[in-house]
């Protein structure tokens, strides 16, 4: 299973449904903005007593693959999905928990589950590999809905992990790095 993720109008990836910790829906001025950090880095957010870091993912993508930046959403009410590091760990006691903290991406659309088997993943093609294979893994094809374009489109198969090292990479001297 893996969810779909709605970045931005013409940004869409996929990630392992068990890396996606929650939706949530708040108000930008929940967010406190933190002075130093990359634009992308909207700042944090109180949940539950913790701190969690909130992400322009679509903005964060097209600064680290070197395209052309787009305008920022000015809405007041944000969609954020929060995504962990890790999988799921199994209840077990005697393990210890991750301490890398999750992070909450702006998205533009609900979350939408696929299930995906490993026929439909295919390799990042040779002009964009050298470009996309340090964040993704693979691409799938998607199928519009049946009142677009009859055109299928690629999404990328984002590796959540590579995304934490690109994101730990991160840092200014004001801020420190991002953790």
């Amino acid at each position: 299973m893996y969810a779909g993720l709605q970045l931005s109008p013409k940004v869409q990836v996929v990630v392992p449904m068990e890396q996606v910790v929650e939706e949530i829906t708040l108000s930008r001025r929940q967010i406190c903005p933190i002075p130093g950090v990359p634009e992308a880095i909207l700042g944090v957010v109180n949940i539950a007593g913790k701190l969690l870091w909130v992400i322009d993912l679509a903005d964060f993508l097209t600064e680290v693959l070197g395209l052309m930046r787009r305008s920022p959403s000015h809405s007041d009410e944000l969609t954020l999905v929060v995504i962990r590091k890790d999988p799921t760990p199994e209840t077990d006691p005697e393990k210890e928990e991750s301490t890398v903290t999750p992070f909450a991406c702006v998205v533009c659309d609900r979350l939408v589950t696929l299930t995906l088997n490993s026929t439909q993943v295919t390799p990042i093609p040779d002009p964009w590999r050298a470009l996309l294979r340090p964040l993704f893994s693979g691409l799938i094809w998607i199928s519009p809905p049946r009142d677009a374009a009859p055109r299928r489109f690629p999404v990328g198969l984002l590796q959540v992990s590579a995304l934490f090292e690109a994101l730990s990479r991160h840092s200014t001297p004001t801020a420190g790095e991002f953790r």
